[in-house]
């Protein structure tokens, strides 16, 4: 594919990774992950050698082409470990996560059994059907496409968590949440499977798209340059600090339960820890001298079930008996809005008490 058209998407998505680059010196963010992000942001322009070389019809580097494509599942892999110190306070280290690097990697090496003439060819028009002959050439596309598609999902499904459990570690929740990111990992996980459905298709000689490897690593290129741009945002997360394994067990003796909440009442009794803006549950374990995974537990078996329940319910006493007296306009604003709901309580309250922290 030679066209003007494939010339400025490349150098297009080309513009894009540079200025995203470029970001990630200027804003500094993710610091704790930087060097999984440079690995990330190393990994693209190597990805896309092959169509560098199509592109410049640069034949006399036959030898090597097809040897990229596990750049794309290192960079997937390097945002992975990027993103999940954003949601969980401890990541775990997976040695599991890299199997997908290992074996695209090596099966990878299977191109080198098709001869340099062949894969000059290729740069014209890239091979149609005959798998059981042209393997080498289909198996590495299909086995990163593959690859970028789980581990999108993984991340997808990290994030899912953490907006599940985010009442369970912070009251205000609404400044905390990426919604965008989400999205960004969400159209990866779909792009990667349309990529799979395009090889298989041209692989058993259903479609006859003779450039449908520029289709391949153009748009899995964009989805990383999507994902590595969007990691160049400066985020406000709340890295979980509890142990999601033993939550979902949740076992804890009812004594442990009352124990528990008696003291974390008396401390908002005595600390109007309520009254503090973006209180999170880490900062109030702190405080209360209780453990962040066994005051979830005693959280969900009380009827206010999280954390920022737990706390709206003291901030809704405050209201009623402090702030609904003395302001006349608040008092008709909650009669009309209802003093039960939770958006008064996120919304006003939220600005009451950063405005007025003490």
């Amino acid at each position: 594919m030679t066209s003007p058209v494939y010339g400025y998407l490349l150098f297009t998505l080309a513009a894009f990774f540079v200025i995203g680059f470029v970001r990630l010196f200027i804003q500094k963010v993710n610091l704790h992950s930087l060097r999984w992000l440079f690995g990330a942001f190393a990994c693209w322009p190597l990805y896309m050698t092959d169509e560098w070389l199509r592109l410049t019809n640069a034949t006399q580097w036959a030898p090597i082409y097809g040897l990229s494509e596990v750049f794309a599942v290192v960079a997937i892999t390097c945002c992975y470990r990027a993103i999940k110190p954003m949601l969980i306070a401890t990541p775990s280290a997976r040695k599991r996560l890299w199997w997908p690097v290992a074996v695209t990697g090596v099966l990878q090496l299977s191109i080198l059994f098709i001869s340099s003439q062949d894969k000059q060819a290729w740069f014209a028009a890239s091979p149609v059907g005959e798998p059981l002959y042209l393997w080498p050439a289909y198996l590495p596309s299909l086995l990163t496409s593959f690859s970028v598609l789980l581990i999108g999902i993984l991340i997808t499904e990290h994030i899912q968590h953490y907006h599940r459990y985010l009442p369970l570690q912070a009251v205000d929740t609404k400044p905390l949440k990426v919604p965008r990111l989400a999205a960004v990992m969400g159209s990866v996980v779909g792009i990667a499977f349309v990529s799979i459905l395009l090889v298989t298709a041209v692989m058993f000689g259903f479609l006859k798209v003779p450039f449908w490897e520029s289709f391949h690593h153009l748009m899995l290129g964009a989805s990383l340059v999507l994902v590595l741009f969007s990691l160049t945002f400066v985020r406000s997360t709340l890295p979980s600090p509890i142990d999601y394994a033993q939550l979902d067990h949740g076992k804890a003796s009812p004594y442990e339960i009352s124990s528990m909440m008696s003291k974390a009442e008396r401390y908002v009794a005595t600390s109007k820890a309520f009254k503090k803006p973006f209180l999170t549950l880490q900062s109030f374990c702190e405080g209360a001298q209780l453990e962040p995974t066994l005051f979830a537990i005693a959280l969900q078996v009380n009827e206010r079930k999280t954390f920022q329940r737990f706390i709206f319910h003291y901030r809704l006493e405050y209201v009623k008996n402090e702030l609904l007296p003395a302001d006349t306009s608040l008092a008709s604003r909650a009669n009309v809005m209802g003093i039960e709901s939770e958006k008064f309580l996120s919304d006003y309250l939220g600005k009451y008490f950063s405005q007025n922290a003490t």
